[in-house]
């Protein structure tokens, strides 16, 4: 088998579990983090459980670092059958990848600066950390319309080309309408929530499919 492709199908074991780690680690954050309707009380949770953010940050990263190996692994299966799809998948993709890693950057870095802000100037430190939030959130939702539109293509050229099972080409598809509706419905749970659990599943099938060959 090609080593790209087996590396790329690990890839995808290791991202889905990062996310899965990922998706607990939103939850033990609380709402007023993950949903920030009021900036001062975000930032004042966020102080408290910095180290709890910080690390779900990190893990965010690193996901988006094993899912470039992952997607560049799946395109090269899809090469072959399907190579203009195959292509747009790539490209496609790693732009809202690299979106997420950016937006988890930012947070990373921008979040620890805005909270050492705060405790000299709280109000200052409010106004900056609502900026860092609508800044976040878009690279969340650009990360989330690309990579979901890049499921969708790969969805598409696996159901042609059988070279996965059909299963992980819908949940594909199902998850990337779901990625690129959470750019125009922010906050709606049922959509943000179902299309991150989908792409959980969608990343660990076609990972340990793409493995076994």
């Amino acid at each position: 088998m090609d080593r790209v492709q087996k590396n790329g199908g690990t890839a995808g074991l290791v991202t889905a579990v990062l996310l899965a780690v990922l998706f607990v680690l939103f939850f033990a954050l609380g709402q007023d983090i993950m949903t920030p309707g009021d900036p001062a009380k975000s930032l004042a949770a966020t102080t408290q459980k910095w180290s709890l953010f910080n690390l779900t940050a990190f893990v965010g990263l690193l996901a988006a670092g094993f899912a470039v190996l992952f997607v560049t692994g799946l395109a090269t299966r899809l090469r072959d059958g399907a190579p203009t799809r195959a292509r747009a998948f790539l490209y496609i993709s790693l732009i809202g990848l690299a979106s997420y890693a950016l937006g988890s950057t930012i947070w990373m870095l921008g979040g620890r600066q805005i909270i050492d802000l705060a405790a000299k100037d709280q109000a200052s430190g409010t106004a900056a950390w609502a900026t860092l939030s609508a800044i976040g959130a878009a690279f969340d939702g650009l990360g989330g319309a690309f990579t979901g539109v890049g499921a969708i293509l790969a969805g598409w050229a696996i159901l042609n080309t059988k070279v996965l099972p059909a299963g992980a080409a819908y949940v594909g598809i199902v998850s990337g309408v779901l990625g690129v509706l959470g750019l125009f419905a922010a906050g709606v749970a049922p959509i943000m929530l179902g299309g991150f659990l989908l792409t959980i599943v969608w990343i660990g099938w076609a990972g340990s499919a793409l493995r076994a060959g």
